[in-house]
C-alpha cells in the first residue's frame, strides 16, 4: 500500500512530513494538499505542520549530515518540480544510510536527479542576480518584475538586500504571485497580485528605465554583437522583463 502524505506546501510542512513518514514500512509519496487527487492505490495521510518537528528534522539534517545537504533539499523544494517532495524524501533516506559517501554514488538515479535539479535551480538563481531590472515607480521606491522557471526569490533575496541596502524596493515574481518587499531595514516575501502591481505601475516614473537603456546602449559595441552568445547567457524567455532589450 502506498501512503500519500499531504502537507500545506511550506518548507516547514514538508520537513514535518519527513518526520512522520521516515519510519513508514510502506511506500511513501509526499504531495501538497492542494495537488492531491483521490485514487485507489494510495492511502492519504494529512499532516499538520508542527514547528517543533520541523526544527528537529532541520537540525538533524544540518548537524548529522551537512549544511550542504540541507541547502540542496531547500533548493529542490523551491523548484516546484512535479513530485519533488517524494524525491527529497528518498534522497534524505539515502543520505542517512550512506552519509558523506552519498556524493560518490553518481550513477544512482536519485542522486543523478538531485544533482541535475540542484544545478538548474542554482544556475537560474545566479543568472537572476544579473537579470533583475528596477524601475523607479515613486520617490525612493523601485520595482522589478521577474518570471523565473523556479521559485528562486527566497534564494536571491539576500543578494539584493545586501546590494541595495539603502533603497526601498519590490521584486515581484509575477509567475507565482509573490514579491520581496524591502524597506531599508526589514524584508518579507508575501503574496502580491498582478492587480496590485498594475496600480503601482500606473503611477510610475520611467527615469530609472531610461537610465538602464542609456547604459546598455553606451556599453554595447555594435561591431562586437554576438546574438548567439547573448542568448546563451541571457535566454530569450527572460527578455520581456529586461528593459534594455525592449
Amino acid at each position: 500500500m502506498l501512503n500519500e502524505y499531504l502537507y500545506d506546501g511550506s518548507f516547514e510542512g514538508l520537513l514535518t512530513c519527513i518526520f512522520y513518514s521516515y519510519s513508514s514500512k510502506s511506500e511513501v509519496k509526499i504531495t501538497k494538499t492542494k495537488n492531491y487527487l483521490p485514487n485507489l492505490i494510495s492511502s492519504p495521510i494529512e499532516i499538520v505542520t508542527e514547528i517543533d518537528k520541523f526544527k528537529r528534522v532541520y537540525s538533524s539534517i544540518r548537524d548529522k549530515l551537512s549544511y550542504t545537504t540541507l541547502k540542496t533539499i531547500y533548493y529542490l523544494y523551491l523548484s516546484d518540480i512535479n513530485d519533488i517532495e517524494t524525491l527529497i524524501y528518498k534522497y534524505i533516506k539515502l543520505c542517512y544510510t550512506y552519509g558523506n559517501d552519498i556524493n560518490l554514488a553518481k550513477n544512482n538515479e536519485i542522486i543523478s536527479l538531485v544533482d541535475k535539479y540542484y544545478r538548474r535551480i542554482s544556475l537560474e538563481a545566479h543568472r537572476f542576480t544579473g537579470f533583475v531590472r528596477f524601475k523607479k515607480i515613486k520617490e525612493d521606491l523601485y520595482y522589478s518584475s521577474i518570471e523565473p522557471d523556479y521559485n528562486i526569490l527566497p534564494i536571491i533575496s539576500t543578494h539584493f538586500i545586501e546590494r541595495f541596502s539603502d533603497q526601498n524596493f519590490i521584486i515581484h515574481d509575477s509567475k507565482r504571485g509573490i514579491a520581496l518587499f524591502y524597506n531599508k531595514n526589514n524584508s518579507i516575501i508575501t503574496n502580491f497580485s498582478m492587480d496590485k502591481s498594475k496600480n503601482l505601475l500606473n503611477n510610475s516614473n520611467d527615469e530609472f528605465e531610461l537610465l538602464w537603456k542609456t547604459f546598455y546602449n553606451s556599453v554595447n559595441i555594435k561591431e562586437r554583437e554576438n546574438s548567439r552568445l547573448q542568448k546563451m547567457y541571457m535566454p530569450t524567455r527572460y527578455w520581456h522583463n529586461l528593459i534594455e532589450v525592449k
